[in-house]
């Protein structure tokens, strides 16, 4: 059942009421999200006072999904338009909860990529990855794949040049219900809905306030000692790009806006030919009540030899009975967690309807701890391609404003030669690989002109991007601690300051990066 957030003493909207003018936070986190919430909880932890400023209600409205609205010129993006919410919660109330770390060479300055290279290492994140499996829910989870696998009676699998690796998925998906307590109950932390920042109230290099309007045109301020704006990677950007703030710091340099980065995705289908070898290997595991899902990434020694990108694939299942398959899982899910009251009873029938398959399931998870996956299903391999940090794939503002009066994005998302030439290599190395188990049904992809798989490609809803991080304020937005550069106390903590974007999932190394923020400030 969804919180009533708006009837909880720390949770308040700005419809409804006005902060008291002498209120004044340690910190104010703009921005509801993953990265807000974890940072709120964690500066919590630490004994600072938080207020966090939240666009949307407690539930997705489209009035304020419309502040989304964007214009489109270079390549199609479903992911502007699709995959960013703005309600308490963010995006962590649609995703999967898909958790993986960024690989090693990700951090490394790489010859063959230009603008690769972070100014932090992966050590230096590795006890702030740690943090945050807890704070995801995760803490319980095996977190070395051997483990996983022996439990399942089966040895790692081992191809040549093609590593295997398991990613986790967050029990509780919706970060806003995950830490309901903190967010409604903490004497430390409040929580104002409908409250849009517009604009920071900057004197010299110091944020004295930030102004906050709803869609309704109400305006006040939010004072505090430190601001942190954790409104993903493609509404960072775009808040301090604002034409209002031309005379900032952070406009003094050209590349804010630049560098965007998704994941690109192509897809084609197997053919398998050992089924019960390959679902052993790729079909995903439940083991003590977490969901693993293998995939494969192309080796570092690899990607050194043919100066790809980093990239891996995961496994698609596709079946006529998969919308029924989902349907009745999500139905299971609410009886098995006590959720009885929000089972409909056209839900009740379903599962009447489709017992047998039901059962399939059931057995599958409970006994094999595998996935079930149907005779039929179409078996495709989807690969996920890090892309080149590329100054011409960009964010930019369109003339048009949203209700708020600010200008709205206009994306210029582009696909390089880079990329088109990783996943080439990247299905040849799996099509041998393979061998044995599974071919690769359109193996023409080595022929085909560049365009032409550019036009097939798609993108993963990945924002990174166009506010990097680095040592001095010639190379990037945002310092080594996610400080604004030229600023005293205004910090970034989203996917918008990563320098590369690997192929990995980016949710997980932006709560990393949340932590060890929280850790920065708490400490000051």
């Amino acid at each position: 059942m969804p919180l009533s957030w708006s009837r909880q003493h720390m949770i308040r909207d700005l419809i409804e009421s006005t902060p008291a003018p002498g209120d004044r936070a340690d910190v104010c986190i703009v921005g509801a999200g993953a990265a807000g919430i974890l940072l709120a909880v964690e500066l919590a932890r630490h004994g600072r006072r938080v207020v966090m400023l939240e666009g949307g209600g407690e539930d997705i409205e489209q009035a304020s999904q419309d502040t989304y609205r964007s214009e489109i010129a270079g390549l199609r993006h479903h992911g502007i338009h699709d995959g960013r919410f703005r309600a308490i919660g963010g995006s962590t109330t649609r995703w999967g909860g898909q958790i993986l770390e960024f690989d090693a060479i990700d951090f490394e300055q790489r010859p063959w990529v230009e603008g690769s290279g972070w100014p932090i290492s992966k050590r230096e994140l590795a006890p702030y990855y740690q943090r945050a499996i807890e704070l995801e829910g995760l803490a319980s989870a095996s977190l070395e794949d051997a483990t996983v696998w022996r439990e399942l009676g089966l040895a790692q699998p081992v191809f040549s040049n093609l590593d295997t690796f398991l990613t986790r998925w967050c029990p509780e998906t919706n970060f806003s219900n995950l830490h309901a307590s903190t967010l409604r109950n903490h004497p430390l932390v409040t929580v104002w809905l409908h409250a849009n920042a517009v604009s920071p109230i900057v004197e010299g290099t110091h944020v004295r306030s930030v102004r906050c309007r709803t869609l309704e045109g109400k305006e006040t301020t939010f004072r505090a000692d430190r601001f942190v704006w954790c409104m993903r990677g493609i509404e960072s950007p775009r808040f301090f790009l604002q034409p209002e703030l031309a005379q900032m710091p952070w406009q003094r340099n050209a590349l804010l806006g630049r560098h965007f980065q998704d994941h690109v995705v192509w897809h084609t289908w197997l053919d398998v030919t050992n089924r019960r070898k390959f679902l052993d290997v790729f079909g995903n595991v439940f083991s003590r009540g977490y969901k693993y899902q293998p995939k494969i990434r192309l080796s570092r020694s690899l990607q050194q030899r043919y100066r790809t990108l980093n990239v891996a694939a995961q496994i698609s299942f596709e079946s006529e009975s998969g919308e029924i398959q989902t349907q009745i899982k999500t139905t299971a899910k609410k009886l098995l967690r006590g959720r009885v009251g929000d089972v409909t009873g056209g839900e009740i029938g379903r599962l009447v309807r489709h017992a047998p398959l039901l059962a399939r399931q059931s057995w599958s998870y409970a006994v094999a701890r595998r996935a079930y996956v149907p005779p039929d299903a179409r078996i495709g391999l989807q690969i996920q391609c890090e892309q080149s940090p590329r100054a011409d794939s960009a964010i930019r503002l369109s003339d048009s404003r949203d209700r708020l009066g600010l200008c709205r994005t206009r994306l210029d998302w582009r696909i390089s030669d880079h990329e088109v030439d990783t996943i080439r290599a990247f299905a040849k190395v799996a099509q041998d690989s393979l061998a044995g188990i599974a071919r690769v049904s359109d193996p023409s992809l080595s022929e085909a002109p560049d365009d032409s798989i550019r036009a097939t490609c798609d993108d993963m809803n990945h924002h990174m991007g166009g506010m990097r991080m680095s040592s001095s304020a010639r190379d990037g937005i945002v310092d080594l601690d996610l400080k604004l550069h030229g600023m005293d106390n205004g910090y970034v903590c989203s996917g918008a300051v990563f320098p590369t974007s690997s192929f990995s999932n980016p949710t997980h190394t932006v709560l990393a990066l949340a932590v060890r923020l929280a850790e920065h400030i708490g400490r000051r």
